[in-house]
C-alpha cells in the first residue's frame, strides 16, 4: 500500500490530480477538461474504460473505492469523496 493511501504525508486529492490520472493513464486530450469544470465525466464524453481506469488507479494510488456512478460525477466530486474517505480514516 503507498504512503498516500495509509494516510502518511497525504496531500488534499484535487480535481486537476483526477484529471491528470485520466489523461496519464486513460489516454484523455487535457483539452478536453479545460474550461469545463462543473461538467460530469459522462458531458465530457468519458467513456466507461476511462472510467474503469480512473477506479483503478484511485484504489492503488490513495486506496479509496469511488462509486460505479462516477460517470455522473464532475472531478471535483470524485476529488471530495477521495479527499472524505480520508477524513473518515484520520
Amino acid at each position: 500500500m503507498s504512503a498516500e493511501a495509509t494516510g502518511n504525508t497525504r496531500a488534499v486529492v484535487t480535481p486537476a490530480q483526477i484529471a491528470e490520472i485520466l489523461v496519464t493513464k486513460a489516454g484523455m486530450d487535457p483539452a478536453v477538461f479545460s474550461g469545463n469544470p462543473d461538467s460530469s465525466l459522462q458531458n465530457l464524453e468519458i467513456d466507461s474504460l476511462a472510467v474503469l481506469e480512473l477506479q483503478a488507479v484511485i484504489i492503488e494510488r490513495f486506496g479509496v473505492e469511488i462509486p460505479d456512478e462516477a460517470i455522473t460525477m464532475t472531478l471535483g466530486e470524485i476529488a471530495a469523496v477521495v479527499n472524505e474517505c480520508f477524513e473518515e480514516v484520520s
